[in-house]
């Protein structure tokens, strides 16, 4: 099994790889941009093993939590509730089990993508780069555990 450090520095490594993609193929990222690239890949980087006491765990429920007061703060308390109830799913799986696959790597990320689209109610593609970063970090992670060509 990888540890965190390991995926860390392999996401690191793809966060670097596809910026150096984008930069020299398709557009020159601003520095915030890259910033973003750089925190979004090593958080999917780390988030399959959110299933299991880890790195990845304790980051995540530590965003988790403080994103969770702060619906409730702001007294939000459905959504809150609706969080609450979401992000206890991956506690409930196996290590490498669901969070582990190809189409999580696909479809967890898949919010940054379409929730511009859906409150936006147009096609606006602008967030495209940051959904390829965060699937790249997660691509990472399955890549170092060797469950990116499993059946």
């Amino acid at each position: 099994m990888a540890s965190g450090k390991r995926h860390l520095f392999v996401g690191l490594l793809s966060v670097y790889f596809f910026t150096f993609i984008i930069s020299n193929y398709f557009f020159q990222p601003s520095f915030l941009d890259v910033l973003l690239y750089v925190v979004i890949g090593l958080l999917f980087a780390l988030w399959p093993d959110v299933d299991t006491k880890s790195l990845g765990q304790k980051v995540f429920y530590m965003i988790f939590f403080l994103t969770d007061l702060y619906l409730i703060f702001t007294l939000q308390y459905k959504l809150a509730a609706f969080f609450g109830l979401i992000i206890i799913l991956p506690v409930l799986a196996n290590h490498r089990g669901w969070t582990h696959t190809r189409a999580a790597m696909i479809l967890v990320p898949l919010p940054i993508l379409l929730y511009p689209m859906i409150t936006n109610r147009t096609l606006d593609c602008s967030n495209l780069p940051f959904y390829a970063i965060a699937v790249t970090g997660y691509f990472s992670h399955l890549l170092i555990d060797g469950q990116l060509f499993k059946k």
